[in-house]
């Protein structure tokens, strides 16, 4: 039977995992994770199970939420500082440790890679880059206002349009604007909105990429507004080890949208071996 749990690891990470493998696969979700509780109630791994599916016959997957409460002026130090301890804690119980970061997740992810303080054999890069597109910038500045307002469907709403290059990126958006005002889930922690979206302004990790020696995909969609193609070559071509997947016509949500076609670049990439020279 397949193994589910939930609960905090190390550096206050709340989490949720799935499946027998002895591999680790850990998932760091975007921007939108600080918009929810943090708490994944019991049996949510096997929920998952199904949208895991392509990997879990070699790996447990954990999907590994940021801490509720972010201190002020949260940064790269602080999402490093935590994040170690938790993928350590992975680590000790795993033959080896592969990561997907997803946006804001994938810029913690590549920080993490630089540093080199967890043992990550391979990254994805998913719908992010080495920083914000600067033409992306009024929009985040947008979210902002609404954080500061409190108005948390407005922010989706704009987020499901950037996402979806098909049908939802109208319907969704007028979902949450109506039913979806009653029903999402409200952040545990309002400032950790604000202080993610900080986050993404600030950070610029693009004049250090030659410092990751993990062999790193960088896979998104082409007509990403946020991590634009042109940012998305500019990560790839950068990286010492790095490749790159851009699907044509998607958008900020092409690891979902395009799901098929993610899972099987990625599984293709993770197959692989990671050579020698680049063992921990």
């Amino acid at each position: 039977m397949i193994r589910s749990d939930t609960g905090d690891l190390p550096g206050g990470h709340p989490y949720v995992s799935v499946g027998n493998g002895s591999r680790s696969l850990v998932v760091m979700p975007g921007f939108g994770d600080a918009m929810f509780s943090g708490r994944y109630p019991p049996g949510t791994g096997w929920m998952l199970a199904p949208y895991f599916a392509r990997y879990l016959d070699e790996y447990t997957v954990y999907v590994l939420s940021r801490p509720r409460g972010l201190p002020p002026g949260y940064d790269a130090d602080d999402s490093v500082s935590t994040h170690a301890r938790a993928f350590e804690s992975i680590a000790d119980s795993s033959d080896g440790v592969d990561a997907i970061g997803i946006s804001m997740g994938g810029l913690i992810g590549l920080e993490l890679a630089r540093r080199n303080p967890t043992p990550i054999d391979r990254l994805v890069v998913a719908n992010s880059a080495c920083r914000l597109d600067d033409d992306a910038r009024p929009i985040v500045r947008r979210f902002e206002r609404y954080a500061h307002d409190g108005d948390w469907a407005s922010i989706r709403s704009e987020l499901a349009g950037a996402m979806f290059a098909d049908c939802r990126a109208m319907g969704y958006p007028m979902l949450v604007q109506t039913m979806g005002r009653f029903v999402q889930p409200r952040p545990a922690e309002p400032a950790d909105v604000r202080r993610s979206l900080e986050f993404i302004l600030e950070f610029d990790g693009c004049g250090r990429l030659e410092e990751i020696d993990r062999p790193t995909l960088v896979f998104g969609g082409e007509r990403d507004p946020f991590f634009t193609a042109a940012r998305a070559r500019e990560t790839a071509a950068g990286l010492p080890h790095g490749e790159l997947e851009l699907v044509s016509g998607a958008k900020h949500g092409a690891f979902h949208e395009r799901k098929l076609t993610f899972d099987s670049r990625v599984r293709s990439f993770l197959d692989r071996a990671v050579p020698p020279s680049l063992e921990a």
